[in-house]
């Protein structure tokens, strides 16, 4: 098992923030967005009375300090401030004309502290351009808290961050440093396994046990500082408490491999929250979690769990890691030593929760995936329908066409046929855009769509595109499933995002030097494999035939003779959208305006067979 330590860094690299093709910056995002199963842990907040707390309601703390400096010696400096706004950065998709990205912390409403390193360091605070961002180090710092009469204790704060440039030798990432003196510190570093480019769980929980440095001390010091060029810190709701002797939490998860354990499992997976049961056979699903020991002993026997119910509840899998001891402040990551396969479609819930000899269980944290037929995605629009699609990123702009694209990796031979995507409803009627196919090494074009442009039946909805021609797809090779917009006077298309942190995402910057960026959100956009026939059941078009395929506002079913049948269709979790029974029309038109733009399911059963087929609805 792989330990990780507050106090150690994690080896990721990068260059500077514009310089490295494909993994690096942002570019044009707006609000954050709560998916509908948050990644949260509630336990790593105690319910304990606090021994100090402090949650701005007030203002910025009159005996506290904050002191901030460029680390190059040029231009702009960053001291931590009281707001309840959020970010006025320039890359917060709004382009600091407005504030986005705010804390969403338990008593946000009464203000909480920001360093707003991003605005500062743009050219609207003093800097000639955003490529000349300083590394700015920023701090600030408590008064003395008196903690004599407690040998155990812990700092818990809720916060909210995103940075760059982990691993240049100028960063220092999110960091708290504790002292009994206010000379000498001991530093924890508090980003987690969140990586470059990522924005952080809104709020992230953070609990660490101080003892070594705090426990009986008259006078302690807490400071919160970094040293970064852009995004922000916010930090709200600060408290101490008394640290319980045996207490675990799951500091991060995943299902897919590779974010968390790559070097111990050699997983490459991302967490596909709909993949195709070819993909699924091929390259099961492999719980991982991080877990962090915060109390005050060691763990013996330190184990994670997962268990997986079908989308009726039924539970068909469970799993477990071996046992190891979890150190104090340690972060271990643990694997079950079984993956899950799937034998159906539907969705799927898994839960992950850990336990210790000495700590019975922590919360139950819980993921979802949907196994399909033939969609490929990573977003949490579970019933396809944008109901849980976030605000996006820019496609169409006055200075450029960019492209955007999630990037999808391949275990079983296939053929994609079409791309979907959900235009975000900020888009508007007129805008030209079309969909595009990469192998993700080196970005090789592959595959296009004919253009099309965006109707006003098209706004917070879900297009499919057909590619020119079916593209066969590879196994252990890597694509890019891509939107590509077109330059426009004002700008006119949004790609709606999601927050799924354990996926790889792209930008193609066509408003400056045309690199590939990373960016910090998840897009809705999927890969479609195979065609639909406009005939249901192939073996039995005599009985039964459907269209048009794709359809729009009506459905047309004919039958060869005037036999009962009844009629369901259903979206890709397998529920009902849409039932008619004692059907003897020979010619039967339906109206499905009514649903949403997606993948469904047609289901026809008479007195003798069932016929089923997938349906397209654009």
């Amino acid at each position: 098992m792989k330990k990780l330590y507050l106090l150690l860094s994690l080896a990721i690299f990068t260059h500077d923030m514009y310089g490295q093709s494909v993994y690096t910056n942002i570019k044009q995002e707006t609000a954050d967005f709560q998916i509908s199963m948050p990644n949260t842990n509630s336990s790593n907040i105690s319910a304990q009375v606090p021994i100090w707390s402090e949650d701005f309601a007030s203002g910025f703390p009159s005996q506290w300090s904050t002191n901030s400096s460029n680390m190059a010696g040029a231009f702009a400096t960053c001291p931590w401030a009281w707001t309840t706004d959020g970010t006025w950065g320039y890359w917060n998709g709004n382009q600091g004309n407005s504030p986005s990205n705010a804390i969403s912390s338990t008593t946000a409403s009464n203000g909480f502290l920001i360093c707003d390193t991003d605005s500062a360091n743009h050219y609207a605070n003093g800097q000639p351009s955003g490529s000349t961002y300083q590394y700015i180090e920023s701090f600030v710092t408590t008064n003395a808290i008196d903690l004599s009469a407690y040998s155990a204790v812990s700092v818990e704060f809720e916060h909210l961050f995103r940075y760059n440039n982990l691993g240049n030798t100028n960063f220092t990432p999110p960091t708290v440093y504790v002292s009994s003196d206010s000379i000498n510190w001991t530093e924890y570093q508090v980003h987690g396994g969140i990586s470059n480019n990522t924005q952080s769980t809104n709020p992230e929980y953070t609990s660490i046990n101080i003892s070594t440095v705090a426990g009986n001390q008259q006078t302690v010091y807490l400071k919160f500082g970094w040293v970064a060029r852009c995004y922000y810190w916010m930090i709200d709701d600060i408290k101490i408490v008394e640290t319980d002797p045996n207490r675990l939490e799951i500091a991060d998860h995943t299902y897919g491999g590779w974010w968390l354990g790559y070097q111990i499992t050699g997983d490459l997976g991302a967490d596909y929250s709909f993949n195709p049961i070819s993909q699924a056979t091929q390259n099961p699903y492999r719980m991982e979690a991080v877990v962090q020991n915060n109390g005050a002993s060691p763990q013996t026997n330190t184990k994670l769990y997962t268990s997986i119910d079908d989308e009726t509840g039924n539970n068909i899998a469970t799993a477990s890691s071996n046992g190891m001891i979890s150190n104090v402040n340690s972060y271990d990551t643990l694997a079950t030593n079984s993956n899950f396969t799937p034998t159906s479609v539907g969705y799927h819930e898994i839960s992950f929760w850990a336990s210790s000899d000495s700590f019975p269980s922590t919360d139950t944290l819980i993921r979802g995936t949907v196994v399909t037929d033939t969609i490929y995605g990573v977003d949490y629009d579970w019933n396809s329908d944008g109901s849980n699609a976030g605000n996006g990123f820019f496609l169409g702009r006055s200075c450029g066409g960019q492209v955007l694209a999630n990037r999808f990796d391949i275990y079983d031979n296939t053929t994609i046929t079409s791309i979907s995507f959900h235009v975000n409803e900020n888009s508007v009627p007129g805008a030209e855009l079309n969909v595009e196919l990469y192998e993700a090494d080196g970005q090789v074009y592959l595959e296009e769509s004919d253009p099309y442009v965006l109707t006003s039946a098209d706004i917070d909805k879900w297009v499919t595109l057909p590619l020119l021609s079916p593209y066969p797809l590879i196994a252990g090779t890597s694509y890019l499933a891509a939107v590509r917009g077109r330059q426009h006077p004002t700008d006119t298309s949004l790609i709606s995002s999601t927050t799924n942190p354990n996926t790889a995402r792209y930008l193609q910057d066509n408003c400056g030097n045309s690199n590939w960026y990373t960016i910090s959100k998840a897009l809705l956009i999927r890969m479609n494999f195979g065609t639909p026939s406009s005939v249901l059941d192939s073996q039995n078009d005599t009985f039964y035939k459907i269209y048009p395929n794709p359809a729009n506002r009506i459905l047309t079913i004919q039958s060869a003779n005037k036999d009962d049948y009844d009629l369901n269709i259903k979206n890709t979790l397998g529920q009902i959208v849409f039932s008619e029974n004692r059907l003897s029309e020979t010619e039967k038109i339906i109206d499905i305006s009514k649903l949403s733009s997606g993948f469904y399911t047609i289901e026809i059963k008479n007195k003798d067979k069932i016929f089923s087929e997938k349906l397209i609805i654009k």
